[in-house]
């Protein structure tokens, strides 16, 4: 390594392009980016959301002042966020009485022969007793009043006078923006412009008026920040415990250096990658930089670690070499090990685990290679700028540089600390505690649980609270299923799908009710006039004492309504249910469940197809816009993905590791621990209560490439030492081993500190994995190699030579001996 200098200008200066690539990288939060564009719920939403100008409202909730005062400010609220340009509409007061006028003409036809039955019993009753020859004998029971009738047969309007809590305490208004959620950066301005526009009446001319936003625009910049908020710090928490992780083991601050600047360009050439391949992180793939880091540092921490052991007894050149030449095939092996147990993940339908699986797996080949590319040369700088120990000088020649050019004597050897050696009944404890827990895993694995809350991986916000407060006072969901049809008549097909879906369902039905302008418009006109003409009949035929009633001059108005079309329906109820531009209708379908049970959406999808095949049947091409049905489109991906992936994560690593050493039976030995490791995760999360979800699966087949690190680690050095050399490597390697270990803890632990549930859950099951596969490959696997060395010594009753070179335990074959030298050993 004679010119490190120009090695660390040539790395930099492709580090700092593809910074200038990876800057442009954008984060997208929402669940609709885990699914690829061409799925049919992703193709509905951009279709549903082009005819409606947007995917939903912005929620505004006004308090603070009294019921009229409240009305007062919200009907001026609305005439100014209407006149903003981005606000298509606004919701809030409605044309009730029109609905009250015509209600007959909307009731259906069945209901207004039932209200002309109790009218002419009424009528018959009354007309009795304007007869001068009555006599009341008291054995008729009277049929109920003109008010009865009235009370039993008036529907409700087809909307409320206007939105409001129950007691008038608070007002809402729906703004129906011209831009989507999506569109972050417009939600942002959207929502601000909202509530200045907002704020700055209240001040001005109702004192005391407070606001607060909810709905899907709200809902969404709440969770992109919390989630950008949260991965910031992942990742910056990720990199000061690797900091003070890499200080406390090897006190020296140009270790920091030598092993985070190759982790730094790993992850910057990594996310170059990703923006030119994909274009933008999503909440599985953003917390990839935390990911990296811990898993990154660990080649550099071997390297560097292993140098400074051979630089106690050689010069600088002949440490570098052994170094490299005594890391390089375990790093090699153990990164292709994680890089296809990543790469497994691209066989997942889900799509979101196929780009975590590419770019995890790209940047862990990124961190191998950066490490060996620049760590020795970073090595280099660091013995010119402050050597390890001092070298005789040689003709003049600077000290440091002297040991960079030429070969320099091997210094004495400094003592070795002797290794006590543990009892064997200690090591076989230790191995049968950790196989007993595996067992208590197995037994516990049955009960361990899905998370199906979908609010428990969200997290509690402030606008997620006030949408379930208003959902409560309204008594409908603020974001129910858009349904997209052409015409009113293809409403009323759908309808009817609906309604037939519902019934074959029965209990099991997720529908709650349906709103349209089916709703708005009568339908069968002429049924309703043959009907309102019997009643009109009827109201003539009164005596004069009845025709002062109250109730009969309501009827009367009732029936005298004149049928009207689509064009005569107040504009602010209509237009939710009109497409832009005149080009469809939409039906809304509001479900009987919550959003937020995996179960209950898994139903409502299902529900959903079911209506969507009806309406095939019957010609007409249905696109449904619906959250949940995307959401429960994931975790039926998820579940399906699963198993598959978990075991073909098994079975990749255990190939790689068999490829390495050419060898069943040494794969099986180094891999065996690894799988039981795997195996006592299930009673961690037994026992601390952690649940799988969508989010957090995808860390299972990735602890498994990153727990066959030490395991690898730790038998190439035990292969390269032979028997009689395990103190020894447990006390170099594998306390290494220790640090890589506690440096993926560092890279997912630091995701405890978010305040994404979902994001959360991954540091959860993430720091249980390591450690239930530490315990695995870094204290059952030398505890078993100890016991084997020893059962085998005690059968051969013959002791090695010190330093003698053998394959481990002999397990290529009896006679096998090794033809490496000291400080070397196979590569990958």
């Amino acid at each position: 390594m004679s010119r490190p200098w120009q090695v660390l200008l040539a790395v930099a200066l492709v580090t700092v392009g593809a910074g200038l690539i990876a800057s442009r990288l954008e984060f997208r939060g929402s669940f609709v980016e885990l699914l690829p564009e061409g799925a049919p719920e992703v193709r509905d939403l951009t279709r549903v959301s082009e005819k409606a100008g947007g995917d939903g409202y912005l929620v505004l909730m006004a308090k603070g002042a009294t019921p009229e005062a409240l009305k007062r400010y919200a009907a001026e609220l609305q005439a100014r966020l209407e006149a903003l340009p981005e606000v298509r509409y606004v919701e809030h007061r409605y044309d009730v009485a029109f609905f009250r006028r015509h209600a007959l003409l909307l009731l259906p036809t069945e209901k207004v022969a039932a209200l002309r039955q109790d009218l002419q019993a009424r009528v018959r009753y009354e007309k009795e007793r304007a007869s001068p020859l009555f006599v009341d004998l008291g054995a008729e029971e009277a049929p109920p009043t003109f008010e009865e009738i009235a009370r039993k047969h008036t529907p409700d309007t087809a909307m409320p006078e206007m939105l409001a809590s129950r007691d008038g305490s608070e007002v809402y208004l729906m703004i129906k923006p011209s831009g989507t959620a999506g569109d972050l950066d417009f939600a942002r301005r959207f929502v601000a412009t909202a509530l200045e526009t907002g704020r700055a009446l209240a001040a001005a001319s109702y004192p005391g008026v407070t606001l607060e936003a909810t709905g899907n625009f709200q809902n969404r910049i709440e969770e992109d920040a919390v989630m950008r908020r949260d991965l910031s710090n992942a990742g910056l928490l990720s990199a000061l415990i690797a900091v003070g992780l890499i200080l406390l083991a090897t006190r020296r601050v140009s270790a920091l250096a030598v092993v985070g600047m190759p982790v730094v360009v790993g992850l910057v050439l990594t996310f170059a990658f990703a923006q030119g391949a994909i274009g933008h992180l999503n909440i599985v793939t953003g917390f990839l930089v935390a990911i990296l880091i811990g898993l990154g540092i660990e080649y550099g921490v071997h390297l560097a670690m292993r140098y400074w052991e051979e630089r106690e007894r050689h010069g600088v050149r002949e440490a570098l070499t052994a170094a490299v030449r005594g890391t390089f095939g375990g790093a090699l092996t153990s990164a292709f090990t994680n890089a296809a147990a990543f790469f497994v993940l691209m066989l997942a339908q889900f799509h979101a685990f196929q780009q975590f699986g590419l770019l995890a797996g790209l940047g862990v080949l990124m961190a191998v290679l950066s490490a060996y590319a620049v760590g020795p040369s970073l090595l280099a700088i660091a013995e010119r700028i402050r050597p390890f120990r001092k070298e005789p000088a040689q003709g003049g020649v600077p000290q440091a540089q002297e040991a960079l050019v030429s070969p320099t004597p091997a210094a004495p050897a400094a003592p070795e600390k002797p290794w006590r050696r543990w009892p064997t009944g200690l090591i076989t404890a230790i191995a049968l505690l950790v196989v007993g827990f595996a067992a208590y895993s197995v037994r516990v694995a049955p009960h361990l649980g899905f998370e199906t809350n979908l609010r428990n991986l969200k997290g509690d916000s402030p606008a997620s609270r006030l949408d379930d407060h208003i959902t409560e006072q309204i008594g409908a969901p603020l974001n129910p299923a858009i349904l997209a049809v052409d015409s009113l008549e293809q409403v009323r097909e759908v309808e009817a799908v609906i309604a037939r879906v519902k019934a074959e369902n029965g209990a099991n039905s997720v529908f709650l009710r349906t709103a349209s302008l089916g709703d708005l418009v009568p339908s069968d006109t002429a049924g309703h006039a043959a009907e309102l003409g019997l009643i009109r009949a009827l109201l003539d035929g009164l005596p004069a004492s009845s025709q002062a009633d109250a109730r009969v001059k309501d009827f009367r108005a009732l029936v005298d309504a004149k049928p009207y079309g689509l064009e005569q329906v107040p504009v602010e109820a209509r237009r939710r249910f009109e497409a832009v531009g005149g080009q469809g209708l939409f039906l809304l379908l509001f479900p009987s469940v919550s959003n937020y049970d995996t179960q209950d959406l898994n139903r409502w999808a299902a529900q959903l197809d079911q209506v969507v095949a009806g309406a095939k049947q019957k010609g007409i091409d249905l696109a449904v816009l619906d959250s949940n049905r995307i959401a429960a489109r994931i975790f039926t991906l998820v579940q399906a993905d699963g198993p598959f992936i978990l075991w073909a994560a098994a079975a990749v690593v255990f190939a790689v590791i068999f490829i390495s050493l050419r060898s069943f039976k040494k794969a099986l030995l180094v891999a065996g621990p690894l799988f039981l490791g795997m195996t006592c995760l299930a009673g961690g999360m037994y026992l601390f209560d952690v649940q799988l979800n969508f989010i957090n699966a995808v860390v299972l087949p990735n602890l498994l490439a990153i727990a066959v690190d030490n395991s690898v680690h730790l038998y190439h050095r035990y292969e390269e030492e032979g028997p009689g050399s395990l103190g020894r490597v447990v006390r170099n390697t594998g306390f290494a081993a220790v640090i890589a270990t506690l440096s993926n803890a560092a890279g997912y632990g630091a995701l405890l500190v978010a305040n994404h549930q979902g994001l959360r859950s991954i540091g959860q099951i993430a720091l249980l994995g390591v450690v239930s596969t530490f315990l695995g490959t870094t204290v059952f696997f030398p505890a078993m190699l100890a016991l084997l060395e020893r059962w085998r010594g005690r059968r051969s009753a013959v002791v090695p030579e010190a330093g003698a070179v053998v394959r481990s335990l002999n397990l290529g074959g009896a006679d096998e001996l090794s033809a490496e030298s000291p400080g070397e050993r196979k590569s990958a």
